[in-house]
C-alpha cells in the first residue's frame, strides 16, 4: 500500500493529537498514532565538566544511555504526544514540517537596549546552578560511561557590557588656570567678606561693615517697670533732651578679684549683666590699683637664679698686670654655685661668666670655681690607678687628676664662648727630682696637663687649674686644698719654668722666643752646674706677693769652702706696682735671717733685712753663714712680742730682737756646701 501524502494538519487535529496525551494507559494494541506529528528535536550539544557535582538527571539509574538531556521544547511552545511502538514494529519517519508563510510585511523593530549601567543584576546560587547540567550523583556511582557537560545559559549574559575604550581626547578641558592678579582678588574678597565691625575704642557707635546678608535682628528691648504718670511738661522736656549712654565699665584684673580687699560696690543690670560705674561719670579710666600689683623682687625670688638676676658688677678692662688686677670680683662669684647643684656644663658656664664682660674675668671665674668643687684624686694617683676622665664624669664625681682640671676647665669655657684648649707635657709637680750634677738628661716626656685660653686684647694665657686648686703632699697621701692664684697671674715665661709642652707651638713666650730646648728646661735656668733651685715656701710667697723667680743666689746649694767673700741675700715683689694694702693681706712683715755664725760654733743669729718697699736685701761674709751640710733660712716676722708685727720697721724689728719673742713662717732656705 502506497504512502499517503502528508498532509497538513489543522487545529482541531493538533488539539486532538494533544487529548491523547493519556494513550499511555491503553493497552498495547491501541492505535498508533499518526506519523505526522512533528519528530522530537536532537539536544543541543553541551560541553564536559567536572568541576560541579551532577545536579540534574534525565535518564534512569540503571539505565547506560545518556541521561542528561533535558525536555525540549518546539517552535510553537507544545509538546507533542509521545508516540507508542507495538512490538517487532519499526518506528514511523517523522512528519515534516509545514511550510512557512510568506509575508510582505518588515518585520517589527526591535526595542532600544537599556544602557549596560542599569542592568545591575545579583546572580544567585539557585539560578546559576539551574543553568548548569551535570551529572548526579546518583549517575556518577554507575557503571555505565555517563557524560557530562556544562554549558553556560545566554540570560546570564544578558545585559554584559564591557567598558569603553579609554581616551583622554575625549574628556572635558580643564578649566585656565588663575593668574597672580584673580589669585589676589580673590583672596581679597575673602577678607573682605570675613571682616566684621571695624574696631574702635569705645563700645557704642560700633558701625557694621557693609555687606549684602540679610541685616541681624534688633535687641529686644529690656523689662522695663510700669510707668507712671508724668506731666506733659516733664515728658516734652524729656523728649528734646538726647538720651545719654552710661560709662563703660573699666576693665578689672585677674589680680583685682579678692586680695583681702573690701569689694566695690557697682550698679549692675541683672538682666544683661552689664556692670555701671558711678565714680566717673565723665568716663575717664580710674586710676591703677597699686595695693594689687605684684612684687616683682618676690616673684623673682621664687624663679631659678638666671644671669639677668642682680650679680656682682663686672670689672672694666684693666690694662695692669694680672699680679696687681683685683680679682675679687669673680672669685667671690665663683664661690656660689656648689657642685652637686650643677645640672649641666652648659648652664654652669653661663652662671659663672654672665656677669663679667672681660674674658679675663671669665676665664678667672672658672679658674676659682675649680678650687671649690673639685678636688685631687689621690687614691687613683698613689696607686697608679689613673683612668681616662670626661668633662662629665668630672663634673659628676668631683674627682680628678690634672687632665680631668684641665678637660673641665676648656669644656666650661667653650660652652661660655672663650677659647681654651688642653695642654699636654712634663710638669715639675709632686714626684719631681731635679737632676744633680753628672746625671744623665732623660728623653722627653709627658707627666701633665694644663690650659691656654684666650684672654683680654687677644693674649694666650698658660694657666694650670689643677695646681692653682691645691697641693699633694706624698708622704702621708693627702691633698691640701689651697688656692694658689699665682698659677693663673703669672707671664707666661715664667710658667715655662715648670711646664714643657709636647706641642712647641703652645709655649706663647713674651720674651722674643718662640721655645726652649728640652735640655735647658730640664736643667733649669742656672745651667748643670746648680740645677737644684732655691727652695721657695709657695703659701707665703704667693700671700705675701713675692716673686719666686726673683731670689739671689738662685741656686739651693751654696759653697762656703773658701771662707771669704760676701754673698747678698735678695727677693723681691712680683711685680714693681703691686700694693700689699690693695691687692695683698696688708702692710708687709719684716723679714730676718736665721744665720750660724764662724764654722756653725758661735751660736744662732738673727739678722733683719733692709727694704725699699719693693725689695728687700741682706749681706752676710761667707764665713758666718756655718758650716756644710747647714741650712740658711729667710723668716717673716708675724708675732713680735704677743703683737701683730704687720707694719713694722727694720728699725723697730732690730731693737726688739734679743728682748722680745717672736714667731713667724719661712720663707725660702739654702744648704751650705
Amino acid at each position: 500500500m502506497a504512502a499517503e501524502s502528508p498532509q497538513p494538519q489543522t487545529i482541531h487535529s493538533r488539539i486532538a493529537a494533544l487529548n491523547l496525551g493519556h494513550v499511555g494507559r491503553a493497552p498495547v494494541t491501541a492505535t498508533p498514532i499518526d506519523s505526522e506529528l512533528l519528530p522530537r528535536p536532537p539536544p543541543a550539544p553541551r560541553s564536559q565538566t567536572t568541576n560541579l557535582p551532577a545536579t540534574l538527571s534525565n535518564g534512569h539509574i540503571i539505565s547506560d544511555a545518556i541521561g542528561n538531556e533535558p525536555n525540549a521544547f518546539t517552535h510553537n511552545r507544545i509538546i507533542p504526544p509521545p508516540t507508542i511502538t507495538r512490538t517487532g514494529q519499526k518506528k514511523p519517519p517523522p512528519p515534516a514540517l509545514p511550510p512557512r508563510k510568506t509575508s510582505s510585511q518588515p518585520s517589527p523593530a526591535l526595542p532600544p537596549r537599556r544602557p549596560s549601567a542599569t542592568l545591575q543584576t545579583r546572580a544567585s546560587s539557585e539560578s546559576i546552578s539551574s543553568t548548569i547540567s551535570t551529572i548526579s550523583a546518583m549517575s556518577a556511582g554507575t557503571n555505565g560511561t555517563a557524560r557530562t557537560s556544562s554549558s553556560r545559559t545566554p540570560s546570564i549574559d544578558v545585559g554584559r557590557k564591557l567598558a569603553p575604550i579609554f581616551d583622554q581626547s575625549t574628556l572635558p578641558p580643564l578649566p585656565p588656570k588663575r593668574t597672580t592678579e584673580q589669585m589676589e582678588k580673590r583672596y581679597h574678597d575673602i577678607e573682605r567678606s570675613r571682616m566684621g565691625l571695624k574696631p574702635t575704642k569705645s563700645i557704642p557707635d560700633v558701625t557694621a561693615v557693609e555687606d549684602d546678608s540679610p541685616p541681624s535682628l534688633p535687641l529686644r528691648p529690656p523689662h522695663r517697670p510700669p510707668q507712671t504718670m508724668v506731666p506733659k511738661e516733664s515728658a516734652a522736656a524729656m523728649r528734646k533732651s538726647p538720651p545719654t549712654r552710661p560709662p563703660a565699665m573699666p576693665a578689672r584684673s585677674a589680680l583685682s578679684f579678692g586680695m583681702n580687699r573690701p569689694q566695690e560696690v557697682s550698679t549692675t543690670n541683672g538682666r544683661n549683666g552689664i556692670s555701671q560705674s558711678t565714680e566717673n561719670p565723665a568716663g575717664e579710666p580710674p586710676p591703677m590699683p597699686l595695693s594689687s600689683k605684684p612684687d616683682l623682687s618676690k616673684l623673682l625670688a621664687t624663679k631659678p637664679k638666671h644671669v639677668s638676676q642682680p650679680q656682682p658688677p663686672s670689672q672694666p678692662v684693666s690694662t695692669a698686670c694680672l699680679c696687681c688686677r683685683d680679682f675679687s670680683a669673680p672669685d667671690s662669684h665663683a664661690a656660689k654655685f656648689p657642685r652637686e647643684s650643677v645640672p649641666s656644663i652648659a648652664w654652669l658656664a653661663t652662671q659663672l661668666v654672665g656677669p663679667f664682660a672681660s674674658p679675663t674675668d671669665q676665664a678667672r671665674a672658672i679658674f676659682a670655681w675649680l678650687h671649690h668643687n673639685i678636688a685631687y684624686d689621690v687614691v687613683a694617683f698613689c696607686n697608679n690607678a689613673v683612668k681616662p676622665s670626661t668633662p662629665a664624669k668630672t663634673l659628676a664625681t668631683g674627682l680628678a687628676v690634672c687632665e680631668g682640671y684641665a678637660g673641665l676647665f676648656t669644656a666650661i669655657a667653650s660652652n661660655a664662648g672663650l677659647e681654651s684648649l688642653v695642654v699636654s707635657g712634663h710638669g715639675k709637680g709632686a714626684g719631681f727630682s731635679p737632676l744633680q750634677p753628672g746625671q744623665p738628661i732623660p728623653a722627653e716626656y709627658s707627666t701633665h696637663a694644663w690650659n691656654a685660653v684666650k684672654i683680654d686684647n687677644g693674649e694666650w694665657k698658660l694657666i694650670d687649674p689643677c695646681w692653682g686648686a691645691g697641693s699633694v703632699c706624698l708622704r702621708d697621701q693627702k691633698y691640701n686644698k689651697r688656692f694658689a692664684a699665682r698659677h693663673f697671674v703669672m707671664d707666661n715665661n715664667e710658667f715655662g719654668l715648670r711646664h714643657f709642652p709636647t706641642n712647641k707651638s703652645l709655649f706663647h713666650r713674651t720674651d722674643g722666643r718662640q721655645q726652649i730646648p728640652w735640655e735647658e728646661y730640664i736643667l733649669g735656668p742656672s745651667g748643670p752646674a746648680a740645677a737644684t733651685p732655691v727652695q721657695v715656701y709657695e703659701a707665703v710667697a704667693e700671700e705675701e706677693g713675692v716673686s719666686e723667680t726673683k731670689f739671689l743666689p738662685s741656686t739651693y746649694h751654696i759653697p762656703v769652702s773658701g771662707g771669704s767673700g760676701t754673698v747678698r741675700f735678695q727677693f723681691e715683689k712680683v711685680c714693681a706696682h703691686w700694693d700689699p694694702v690693695r691687692n695683698g693681706p696688708g702692710k708687709p712683715y719684716p723679714y730676718i735671717m736665721k744665720i750660724h755664725n764662724a764654722d756653725g760654733r758661735g751660736g744662732d743669729e738673727i739678722r733683719v733685712f733692709d727694704t725699699n718697699g719693693s725689695v728687700w736685701w741682706l749681706d752676710v761674709e761667707s764665713r758666718f753663714l756655718g758650716k756644710k751640710g747647714q741650712t740658711v733660712s729667710i723668716f717673716t716676722i708675724q708675732q713680735l712680742g704677743g703683737q701683730d708685727a704687720r707694719g713694722v720697721s727694720v728699725e723697730d724689728c732690730r731693737r726688739a730682737m734679743g728682748r722680745k719673742g717672736w714667731s713667724g713662717g719661712g720663707l725660702a732656705a739654702w744648704e751650705l756646701v
